[in-house]
């Protein structure tokens, strides 16, 4: 590989989307050195599931232009559905072969939840740097050369299930955000003299956390108001049925300057996930803003305590919740504490040149490196039956050679 670029190939179900997943693999597609990267990003529509409703978010055009804008390499394939009824959530009506060879790659990068999954089931020889933006099973296939967790704690997660820990690399959304005064939605949304809190979401139910609005209506007031950008419908029947008077729903986006836009319009990122976190980029673009971040403990994923460290609060139950907001509204050398300790925790963790530069370092490590621990790698992809005939060979092997052994050992004493 001296002086020639690393081919990488970025694989993702609904790649150019806008949600947290696809926006970490985006980001780095688009700003790896291009004098040391050749980069193509394989992605395909959102599709229906088979055997669950669930929506995966579609293709948004502004993650495209953002892509377009940045040199990379696009090419898009089909699937016709995603059948989560079989083990590796098999693609259906793909023609993702016909545009994909590993052989044309010395990486491949994707980002999943860690259980083995279809395409990668099928490529075999090629290194493949996973992700994991969840905790949901455990690949130590061979050639996995790598598996980078968003914290500390997602990485012990993982090996407790099984996973390699040799394999693990800590690393951070690498996150870009122009600094310069932005926009705020203040005055179109008659919001000049409130103190505002909100969060912005995915337009999925099934991540709908009650906390955070249950918290703000119980220290509502006129001069306070909660700005929702995207989020399932439930936050407008839940706002509904608690008679919350200031509360304003805007459309998702994935376009970052209408995502600044509603951040620069906040006091507060009151964030709330029925299934936690494991790193949130939306919490990083808060910190990047100096948002104090109040969030609270989920029983699936809990990521984000590590990550929003001292710039916020992450709490037990609505009480703590309505009490952390309160404070915050109310004393304002607090509020200035967890304002620049966001700041700061930003720059620590999030800002994009340092991170990219780690990014660059993993892949130049897998090209050296690809498969450290053979003998384990080997190991730790075979099933239980494949393992047992492996032990039952070198069990053969020790006893029929041992006394190769004891005559070596006589040799060496003479």
């Amino acid at each position: 590989m001296v002086n020639q670029k690393i081919r990488i190939a970025f694989v993702k179900f609904s790649g150019m989307a806008a949600g947290g997943s696809e926006k970490f693999i985006q980001v780095i597609a688009a700003n790896l050195p291009k004098d040391r990267f050749a980069v193509d990003f394989f992605y395909c529509d959102a599709a229906p599931y088979i055997g669950e409703a669930y929506k995966v978010m579609d293709t948004d055009p502004a993650r495209i232009k953002y892509m377009q804008e940045h040199g990379v390499r696009l090419i898009k394939f089909r699937v016709k559905a995603k059948d989560i009824t079989t083990p590796f959530h098999t693609w259906v009506g793909t023609d993702f072969w016909q545009h994909f060879k590993e052989e044309n790659y010395d990486i491949i990068q994707t980002a999943r939840s860690g259980h083995k999954e279809y395409p990668f089931t099928k490529i075999k020889r090629t290194p493949i740097v996973d992700s994991l933006h969840l905790s949901a099973g455990v690949d130590n296939k061979y050639n996995i050369s790598r598996v980078m967790h968003l914290c500390q704690w997602s990485a012990d997660q993982w090996v407790a299930k099984g996973g390699d820990k040799s394999r693990v690399v800590i690393v951070s959304h690498p996150i870009s955000i122009a600094n310069k005064a932005y926009n705020n939605l203040r005055q179109q949304l008659g919001l000049q003299n409130k103190f505002v809190f909100g969060f912005h979401q995915r337009p999925h139910d099934s991540i709908f956390s009650p906390l955070p609005l249950a918290a703000y209506k119980k220290i509502e007031t006129e001069q306070t108001a909660f700005v929702l950008l995207g989020g399932g419908e439930s936050y407008k029947q839940q706002a509904k049925d608690l008679g919350l008077s200031n509360i304003h729903f805007l459309p998702p986006s994935g376009e970052l300057e209408k995502v600044c836009e509603f951040l620069a319009t906040l006091n507060v990122y009151a964030h709330g996930r029925r299934d936690g976190e494991v790193n949130s980029q939306s919490m990083a673009e808060a910190m990047f803003f100096g948002l104090p971040i109040v969030s609270h403990y989920s029983a699936i994923n809990n990521g984000h305590v590590e990550c929003i460290g001292q710039a916020g609060l992450v709490v037990e139950n609505v009480e703590q919740y309505a009490d952390e907001l309160k404070k915050l509204q109310a004393d304002k050398n607090y509020y200035n504490y967890r304002s620049e300790q966001a700041k700061k925790r930003f720059l620590e963790k999030y800002e994009q040149d340092g991170q990219i530069k780690h990014f660059t370092q993993i892949y130049e490590d897998v090209v050296l490196n690809p498969f450290p621990n053979k003998v384990k790698r080997i190991l730790s992809s075979l099933n239980y039956t494949q393992n047992l005939r492996v032990g039952l060979i070198w069990l053969y092997l020790f006893f029929k050679y041992r006394w190769h052994m004891d005559l070596l050992k006589i040799f060496r004493n003479t």
